[in-house]
């Protein structure tokens, strides 16, 4: 379904510029909204999901503040978050002991567990959601990584 007729729009866009962010900003919430509610059955918000992955990724436990600065939403609460995490046990939270007002969150046990679970549907979920082939997939991907570059940057 194009862009149009997903906002029930008669009156085309003026630029092709606004089309493109519109569009984003619409796909972006779309999948969005498709991954929270398949992250429902599991009990665990989107931004619990990509602390996850974070802690995963990393392959080292982070503090609060480290884990802020990868997050998808930056303007999480990353201590209260946490927190409710730690209470299903699927991270572990531990004092430094260099530095007692430091915090190490790791991904449990149960915590990788879930993760392996929720990332195999998350795959099939994308796969079926988004109708595109290896090469449209990269072409996507460049395309994406390009419109984040600043200008004045060189």
């Amino acid at each position: 379904m194009n862009l149009l007729t997903a906002l029930k729009q008669t009156k085309p866009f003026e630029d092709g510029r606004e089309e493109a962010l519109v569009n984003i900003l619409y796909t972006s919430n779309w999948l969005i909204n498709k991954q929270k509610a398949l992250l429902e059955a599991y009990d665990i918000t989107l931004k619990q999901y990509n602390i996850l992955r974070i802690l995963r990724g990393s392959n080292e436990p982070l503090s609060t503040s480290e884990i802020r600065l990868r997050m998808l939403d930056k303007m999480s609460d990353v201590s209260r978050i946490v927190d409710r995490m730690a209470s299903k046990g699927i991270v572990t939270k531990q004092v430094r002991s260099c530095d007692q007002r430091k915090v190490d969150i790791h991904i449990s046990k149960n915590g990788d567990t879930l993760l392996n679970r929720i990332n195999e549907k998350v795959l099939v979920q994308f796969r079926e959601l988004v109708h595109l082939d290896k090469e449209q997939t990269e072409m996507l991907n460049l395309l994406l990584d390009q419109l984040r570059v600043d200008p004045q940057v060189k």
